[in-house]
């Protein structure tokens, strides 16, 4: 017998089913929502998919929870959605949000499998790594048949003696610029892509949000994200690259709260992951020292953003502990 299948979990093989559990009852309730007013009778199919995974996915994670004797996290559920509440997005935002979705499955998965030595915690992973993948490709498909999907037009190939001097390749802040290469390319225009999707959902949250403060920071917030495409966009228009991607996806009219804004401010810190994630990418793989730059000052930014984030949701009481070792006892003489 393999007792790997029954040994204690590891710390890391806690993290990522604590964060998955959370992540997946999170997107749950938002699909909910969107199942309820869908239109589109084929990205009713696609949304109806992928909450069947993370429905699935909560049950799964839920027998190891129980198995192990740990707590089951509170995470969210149906006092955190009404779904009959107005439409609050678009369908077509429905297919961009499932978009981004596959990516965040794929991407923990991926970790999943990476990090976990148990059995039963690595064929979690392994399955969840197949369906995610499936469900990309349905998803991709859908936006390319919706024409929806953003694609930049081809551009002109340098030949590589193009690239002989080291310094201009490297660049500084103030001198001119080398011509950006695919793979610079490739991150700037992923990273317009997640902050338009944010700066939709942000502008939803806010226009639902009961409190007027909560309303006033996610505003805030969707004005950082506003700049920071704005200046991700500057160097694609220097080298005559179309950046004007058509984005009318976006918000109803409603103002009927739909989410709670726990689930909202949960969600609002999974962006932000995800954003300083891509930064952190692109930063690796960009040697433009401006373009290395830029990326370092929107991670600054939008982290002091999530200090403020978390520090509402605690005194809010939304913020969820993921599991950790025990606070020392301190004996006072």
């Amino acid at each position: 017998m393999n007792n790997q299948s029954f040994s204690p979990l590891s710390a890391a093989e806690m993290a990522v089913i604590w964060k998955q559990y959370m992540n997946d009852k999170a997107i749950s309730c938002m699909l909910k929502h969107f199942l309820y007013h869908v239109d589109d009778l084929d990205i009713q199919k696609a949304i109806q998919g992928t909450l069947h995974i993370t429905t699935k996915n909560s049950d799964a994670l839920t027998a190891i929870f129980l198995k192990e004797n740990m707590p089951i996290p509170l995470g969210f559920g149906d006092e955190d959605v009404d779904a009959e509440a107005p439409k609050l997005f678009s369908d077509s935002f429905y297919l961009l949000y499932l978009k981004h979705i596959s990516n965040v499955l794929l991407l923990s998965a991926t970790t999943g499998v990476d990090v976990a030595a148990r059995n039963d915690v690595r064929s979690f992973f392994r399955s969840l790594l197949l369906k995610a993948e499936k469900l990309n490709q349905t998803i991709t498909d859908l936006l390319l048949e919706k024409q929806i999907f953003i694609e930049l037009p081809p551009i002109p190939i340098a030949d590589a003696s193009d690239m002989n001097d080291k310094e201009l390749f490297l660049g500084s802040y103030f001198d001119e610029k080398r011509p950006l290469t695919v793979i610079e390319i490739s991150h700037i225009v992923s990273s317009i892509q997640t902050n338009l999707i944010a700066k939709d959902l942000i502008l939803g949250f806010a226009q639902i949000a009961p409190s007027q403060d909560i309303q006033a920071f996610l505003l805030k917030g969707r004005e950082l994200v506003q700049q920071h495409i704005e200046s991700l966009s500057q160097p694609l228009m220097v080298e005559n690259i179309p950046v004007t991607m058509k984005w009318d996806y976006g918000v109803e009219k409603s103002s009927v709260p739909p989410f709670s804004e726990k689930l909202m401010m949960f969600h609002l810190a999974a962006m932000i992951t995800e954003n300083v994630r891509g930064y952190g990418l692109a930063m690796s793989t960009s040697p433009r020292l401006d373009l290395a730059l830029n990326y370092t000052n929107f991670t600054t930014e939008i982290l002091e953003y999530a200090k403020e984030v978390s520090r509402i949701s605690i005194e809010q009481g939304w913020l969820e502990e993921p599991p950790h070792i025990p606070f020392p006892k301190i004996h006072l003489e």
